[in-house]
């Protein structure tokens, strides 16, 4: 009882009684030792109670928790702490929270979510948290979609296709229903698959020099149409084409001599028989030249027939005897 109403003197005095009877008396010895703190713990609470009053919480905690470590069963000095503890947490949280709406409404989106982190931390389960996390959830999915864009029109604007597209699929992985990133995707790969369609023939131009692939250079030529203003690239691969195609469909002079004994052939053209000196015209390409006279061996030759060219100019003659 003198214990609990801090009267130092007459409980140490009561506890060194009971112990004189029964020195082992384990209420007496601990009674006795809080007996002998407690002046210090009262110390401790006067700090607290004085911080306290003058609004510095926090050092009166820290008094109040050192009154708690000199006695831990001293009912003052844990009620000050829990009271304050659950004060400076509520204050806490409704400061992170601040920060994170303050942050949230001013797109200072990596802010807010350190500043909901806390909140969370000091009071799990919170609605308000709760609702400024779905906040935040989506506008780093508005933010990341508005990068993913702007990243997509500057590629765009270079022409590159295959980039463009791989921002506009991971927009799309983000929204599905992101309507700019359907629609920049399907021109992604539309205009991905038409430079392809151009690469095939500029990177071999030889290819035209036959009729089929010819005809479908025209094709892809005419499904093509004028290239936009702002596609230098795609511009340059039409005009460049149009070239090729416009040289392939030219045919160039071509000037065969032989000894007017020797049969000429032109695979895919025809038999030309035996002269001396025959004149034709043939489309850009290689051909193969064959002559042929009895006793004598076969000759065989590559005639390349370069578009641009003034006059090809070829001798074929069997000179082998056999």
């Amino acid at each position: 009882q003198a214990l609990s109403v801090d009267d130092v003197a007459a409980a140490t005095a009561q506890f060194q009684q009971v112990l004189a009877i029964e020195p082992q008396h384990e209420a007496a010895t601990q009674g006795l030792a809080r007996a002998a703190v407690r002046e210090q713990v009262l110390l401790a609470m006067g700090r607290g109670a004085q911080s306290e009053a003058a609004g510095d919480e926090v050092v009166a905690l820290e008094a109040y928790r050192q009154a708690v470590s000199l006695d831990a069963d001293y009912p003052p000095a844990i009620q000050a702490v829990d009271r304050l503890e659950n004060q400076l947490a509520t204050t806490a949280f409704a400061a992170a929270m601040s920060r994170a709406l303050t942050a949230l409404d001013a797109g200072r989106l990596g802010e807010a979510g350190k500043a909901l982190a806390e909140a969370e931390q000091l009071q799990p389960g919170d609605v308000a948290v709760a609702d400024a996390k779905q906040r935040l959830s989506r506008a780093r999915l508005q933010a990341g979609l508005a990068r993913l864009r702007r990243e997509a029109t500057a590629l765009v604007a270079e022409e590159n296709w295959q980039a463009a597209s791989d921002r506009y699929a991971q927009a799309l992985s983000l929204d599905s229903s992101a309507g700019f990133a359907r629609q920049g995707k399907s021109l992604s790969d539309q205009r991905l698959k038409l430079h392809a369609q151009f690469d095939h023939y500029l990177d071999k131009p030889e290819r035209i020099y036959s009729p089929e692939p010819l005809a479908n250079a025209r094709v892809l030529l005419s499904a093509a149409g004028a290239a936009p203003a702002d596609e230098p690239q795609l511009a340059r691969k039409i005009k460049t084409l149009q070239t090729l195609v416009s040289q392939a469909s030219t045919p160039v002079s071509v000037q065969l001599r032989s000894d007017g004994e020797t049969d000429v052939a032109i695979y895919h053209v025809g038999k030309l028989g035996r002269f001396v000196q025959h004149q034709l015209e043939l489309l850009p390409g290689n051909y193969t030249v064959t002559g042929a006279r009895q006793g004598y061996r076969d000759v065989r030759k590559v005639m390349k027939v370069s578009p641009g060219s003034a006059v090809v100019s070829e001798s074929i003659i069997c000179e082998e005897q056999i």
